[in-house]
């Protein structure tokens, strides 16, 4: 009975993938959204006048929409592009897959994921 059960319910893991992928693509849309129509600000530069770590990823990520690679505004904003459509694919595949989730896979998924988000992010935390 308790295996019937368990088969049914969705497990946390299977839950975390799901609500990732789907934040990570409302991120991208409104980025996207924000981008078209303006609203999207640097308020450190409009503050200061001087732009931060992360000026110009947004302008070069819909660049990167359009499959246009060429001259980018931030030397990082292709690492952060493909950390995000990495991630909503790692994490549809491994929602959709059939791997039988344990503590294994669950581990390695976790250390890529924060070495990879050390990698791209590491230059916003440490200059």
């Amino acid at each position: 009975m308790n295996l019937l059960r368990k088969s049914k319910t969705k497990s946390t893991y299977e839950k975390v993938n799901f609500t990732l992928t789907a934040v990570l693509l409302i991120v991208l849309l409104l980025l996207f959204l924000g981008i078209i129509s303006g609203l999207v600000r640097c308020p450190y530069e409009n503050q200061f006048g001087i732009p931060c770590f992360s000026c110009g990823v947004s302008r070069d990520i819909f660049r990167y929409l359009r499959l246009d690679f060429a001259t980018p505004s931030n030397p990082h904003s292709l690492k952060i592009f493909i950390f995000f459509i990495g991630q909503v694919f790692l994490r549809l595949g491994l929602w959709m897959s059939k791997i039988k989730e344990n503590s294994a896979t669950i581990k390695l998924d976790i250390i890529v994921s924060v070495l990879w988000i050390m990698w791209v992010f590491g230059y916003l935390l440490f200059g």
